[in-house]
């Protein structure tokens, strides 16, 4: 079943983003994923409480399976420390269907 990752970006400083943009791309395909969308531009929260973030992502992956696999990658690992050095981020991933 298709499966969506969503990833929200909490940052300071967003230096950092074209350094890890120009390797993880090839590292999501890897595991059959693919960017749908990047934003790095202002986020207005239009219902709810939830914290706006400064960067989303929206990816597609085969599985969830697919998705953790690419997040727990040996070649990702130089880039999730990257990441998380310089932000905090929630990701969330599920499966579903186009309506």
């Amino acid at each position: 079943m298709a499966t969506r990752m969503i990833a929200l970006l909490y940052a300071e400083n967003m230096d950092w983003i074209p350094e890890y943009s120009a390797n993880v791309p090839q590292m999501v395909a890897k595991y059959g994923g693919s960017y749908n969308f990047i934003s790095t531009g202002e986020v207005k929260v239009l219902e709810g409480t939830f914290p706006a973030p400064t960067g989303i992502g929206i990816f597609d992956f085969p599985s969830v399976e697919a998705a953790q696999q690419f997040l727990d990658a040996e070649e990702y690992k130089p880039y999730l420390e990257l990441r998380n050095k310089h932000s905090r981020n929630e990701i969330f991933a599920f499966d579903g269907r186009e309506v």
